[in-house]
C-alpha cells in the first residue's frame, strides 16, 4: 500500500483512544483478532476492542497529571528552601521559566525529527511517526501543566498566607544586571516592580514594602511564564492535535506492520459462484456435411495444414501477414471459388475473417474439409462437430463438403 489516503472515517473516540486501539493491534501482531473482513479503517480499528489493552498505556495518559502535581510540589519546595525565607525569584525562574523553555525546544526538535521522548520505551516498544507525535503531545501537555500547577499553587498560597518574593546580593553591579534581566523578560510589554522592593541582604526580617509588593511580583512572574512557556505550548499543542488527527486517519501508511494487518483483514473471504455469461452456440445447426472420397480438382485457396498435392492454380494463404492474405482474397476471389482446409487444423478468427470477406465479395465459396490424409476415422465425427460449431459461431453459411476415405490425388 502506498501513501494514498485510506477512505475512512475515524471512530468517535478521542485521539488517545484511537492510538490505544492501534497499539492493541501492534501488540497482538499476527495472533490478533480472528480474521473478520472489514471495509474501512474505522471498522478495523474498532475490532481492536477485542484485544488485550496495553498495560502501561494508562500511565502515559496520566503523565501530564503527574506533571501538574509536580508543579505544585515544586512551588511548595521553593517556599521552604532555603530556611523558609520565601520564594527566591531566580530559583522560581530557573524552575518555571528556564527549564520549561529548554524542554519545549527539545520537544519541538523531537517532533520535527519524528523522534519519541525518552520515556516512550517505558510505555511501549513500538514507534512510528504517529506514536512519536502522540508522545510528543503528552510531553507538551506535561510541560504546560507543570507550569500551571506551580502558578495555581502559588496564587493559592498568596490567598491564604503571607508570601515574600526576594533575591539577595551585596554587589550593586549584580543588582543592576538582575534588574535589566527582569526588564528584558517582558519584551517591554511586562514591566516588573522595582527591583529594590525584592532585594534583601541577610534575611533577618521583612520590611512592609516587601510584603506589599508580593502581589505585584506574583502577577509579573505569572505573566512571564505565560508569555514564554504557556502560549508557545498551546500553539504547539494545536499543531500536534491537527497533525495527529490526520496521521491517525492514515496510520497504516506510517506503520508497515499495521498496514499488513489491516490489509489482511480488509480482504474479503473468497467465495466461488458459477458464472453464466452469454455464450455463443457450440452446437452445429444439425446439418450433416456431405462426404466424398477424393479431393476435387478445382483450384482454390489452401489453408496451412493441408498435406499432399493440391489442384494446380491454387493459392496458399496463412504463410504471410493477414494484410497480404486479404489482398489475395480480394484479387483472386472471383476466379477461385473453393477453399481447402485440413480437418485437424484448429480453426481461427483469421480464417473466419477471410471466409467472410470472400463470401461478401464473390458469393458463397465452397469449403472442403480434408480428413483424408492420416486422420483416424474415429475422429472424423468429432472434427466435423468442431467445424460445424466454428461455422455456426461465425455465421458462415457456406456449402461444406467433408473429404474422407480415400487418398490424395
Amino acid at each position: 500500500m502506498t501513501d494514498t489516503s485510506i477512505a475512512t472515517t475515524m471512530p468517535p473516540r478521542s485521539r488517545s483512544g484511537q492510538l490505544e486501539l492501534g497499539l492493541r493491534w501492534l501488540d497482538a501482531g499476527d495472533d490478533g483478532a480472528p480474521r473478520t473482513p472489514v471495509a474501512t479503517w474505522r471498522e478495523f480499528l474498532d475490532l481492536g476492542r477485542r484485544l488485550p489493552a496495553p498495560r502501561r498505556f494508562r500511565w502515559a495518559r496520566l503523565w501530564p497529571l503527574l506533571a501538574l502535581l509536580n508543579g505544585a510540589l515544586a512551588v511548595a519546595a521553593l517556599t521552604v528552601w532555603p530556611d523558609r525565607s520565601g520564594v527566591h525569584m531566580l530559583l522560581f525562574l530557573l524552575a518555571f521559566w528556564l527549564a520549561p523553555i529548554a524542554l519545549l525546544v527539545w520537544t519541538t526538535l523531537l517532533l520535527i525529527l519524528g523522534r519519541c521522548p525518552w520515556w516512550r520505551p517505558l510505555i511501549t516498544a513500538h514507534c512510528d511517526p504517529v506514536i512519536a507525535l502522540w508522545f510528543g503531545r503528552q510531553s507538551l501537555l506535561a510541560q504546560g501543566l507543570f507550569c500551571l500547577g506551580g502558578l495555581g499553587w502559588l496564587w493559592l498560597m498568596l490567598a491564604t498566607r503571607q508570601v515574600i518574593f526576594y533575591w539577595s546580593t551585596s554587589i550593586p553591579m549584580v543588582s543592576r544586571a538582575v534588574g535589566a534581566f527582569f526588564a528584558a523578560l517582558g519584551f517591554g510589554l511586562l514591566e516588573p516592580p522595582p527591583v529594590g522592593a525584592a532585594e534583601a541582604g541577610a534575611i533577618t526580617g521583612w520590611q512592609n514594602i516587601q510584603l506589599a509588593a508580593s502581589g505585584d511580583w506574583a502577577l509579573w512572574l505569572t505573566q512571564v511564564v505565560a508569555l514564554w512557556v504557556l502560549l508557545p505550548a498551546v500553539a504547539l499543542l494545536a499543531v500536534c492535535q491537527w497533525l495527529l488527527a490526520r496521521r491517525l486517519a492514515n496510520w497504516p501508511a506510517h506503520n508497515p506492520r499495521l498496514r499488513r494487518c489491516f490489509e489482511r483483514h480488509s480482504q474479503p473471504a473468497v467465495h466461488y459462484r458459477a458464472l453464466a455469461p452469454e455464450q455463443p452456440p457450440v452446437e452445429p445447426s444439425g446439418q450433416v456435411f456431405p462426404r466424398r472420397a477424393q479431393r476435387p480438382g478445382t483450384p482454390g485457396f489452401v489453408w496451412p495444414g493441408v498435406a499432399g498435392a493440391v489442384p494446380g492454380g491454387s493459392v496458399r494463404l496463412g504463410e504471410g501477414s493477414q494484410q497480404a492474405d486479404v489482398a489475395l482474397v480480394e484479387a483472386r476471389g472471383g476466379e477461385l471459388g473453393c477453399w481447402y482446409v485440413a480437418a485437424a487444423t484448429v480453426p481461427t478468427g483469421d480464417l473466419a475473417d477471410l471466409l467472410s470477406l470472400h463470401r461478401a465479395t464473390s458469393g458463397a465459396p465452397a469449403l472442403y474439409i480434408l480428413a483424408d490424409d492420416g486422420v483416424d476415422p474415429r475422429r472424423v465425427a468429432d472434427l466435423s462437430h468442431s467445424w460445424g460449431a466454428f461455422l455456426d459461431r461465425h455465421r458462415l453459411l457456406l456449402p461444406v463438403t467433408l473429404v474422407a476415405g480415400g487418398n490424395p490425388a
